[in-house]
């Protein structure tokens, strides 16, 4: 797939070259959309264009943008996508939910098709289409893999904050784009780091920063403290993922009573799964051991106690020899 979609890549940028590619090579590469300019350029007449928008068997969404394939499409699929693309101009890339979503963001509107171009491009925007303007588009924010262009998954996604209609529709994109893992939070602060001044930065980081908090190397750090503050028994742990990262799990064993405990941002409530003769598993949200620590200690400590464990304090004192 990968080296499939890089050859594509070549494909489109040997288009733009006359007689490199023929026209049906371009718009099959472009899912079905030519511009006039490409069409020309690899051999065939404007008399023949004319004559085929004519006949019916091509149709021109835009001005200059030709689409040669007229089975059914969405109206926000791949070849509108490339026509709206292809009538801005070879600087126009797909941005915010629009972009978010054909990276896999699922639960948001996407329209209308929202496309970036240079702050200092004056061009006038398709019907249905929204335009917005950037000065601080790096090349390393345009995806290098993905066609049509478009910005990447963390930039996407962080434009989509700004623009969002309310601050707490921006604060829940935000999460849902680390819980889907469109993107991590660390590639969430660099695309911040790298945005022009936004009026949302401050909710933004604020945002990314509860969302880290529920990181393993953190969750961990908590936990521990939870188990010196209960006497809970020492315990391995492990974590699964990046540790600066809230989508990891943090996994934490108790390895003479067979009792296990996973810890995650994902999990939703305290569930506690018995199977004879095997572990017993803990499942404990990660913002439990923030908000009630000893609440997830009870939770653990119960676990312990039903294969054998007895806390310090409870263990009878020896008496002592005369």
């Amino acid at each position: 797939m990968l080296a499939q979609q890089k050859n594509n890549r070549h494909r489109l940028l040997m288009a733009h070259n006359p007689g490199r590619l023929s026209w049906q090579e371009i718009a099959t590469t472009q899912a079905g959309v030519i511009t006039i300019r490409d069409a020309v350029a690899a051999g065939i007449p404007r008399t023949e264009i004319r004559r085929r928008l004519n006949d019916g068997r091509w149709r021109q969404p835009f001005r200059g943008v030709l689409i040669t394939d007229l089975a059914p499409a969405a109206a926000a699929g791949p070849q509108h996508l490339w026509a709206v693309v292809q009538a801005i101009g070879p600087d126009a890339v797909l941005a915010g939910g629009c972009a978010a979503a054909l990276a896999g963001l699922v639960g948001y509107d996407t329209q209308p098709v929202t496309v970036l171009v240079p702050a200092d491009r004056r061009v006038s925007a398709p019907p249905g289409v929204l335009l917005r303007h950037s000065a601080r588009l790096q090349i390393t924010e345009i995806d290098p893999l993905r066609l049509p262009r478009r910005t990447t998954p963390a930039r996407s996604v962080i434009d989509m904050a700004e623009w969002a209609a309310s601050r707490a529709l921006a604060q829940d994109l935000l999460a849902d784009a680390v819980h889907q893992r469109l993107a991590t939070v660390r590639d969430l602060r660099e695309a911040l780091s790298r945005r022009g001044p936004i009026s949302r930065r401050t909710l933004i980081t604020e945002t990314l920063d509860r969302l880290g908090a529920d990181a393993p190397h953190l969750t961990e750090i908590m936990f521990r403290r939870i188990e010196r503050r209960q006497e809970l028994p020492p315990a391995g742990y492990r974590v699964e993922g990046p540790p600066d990262e809230p989508t990891s799990r943090l996994t934490v064993r108790y390895e003479p009573w067979r009792v296990r405990v996973e810890v995650g941002s994902t999990v939703s409530q305290s569930v506690t799964e018995h199977d004879p003769g095997q572990d017993i598993l803990v499942r404990l949200p990660a913002r439990l051991l923030r908000t009630a620590p000893d609440d997830a200690a009870a939770i653990v400590a119960g676990a312990l106690r039903e294969r054998g464990w007895v806390p310090p304090t409870a263990r009878p004192h020896q008496a002592l020899a005369s």
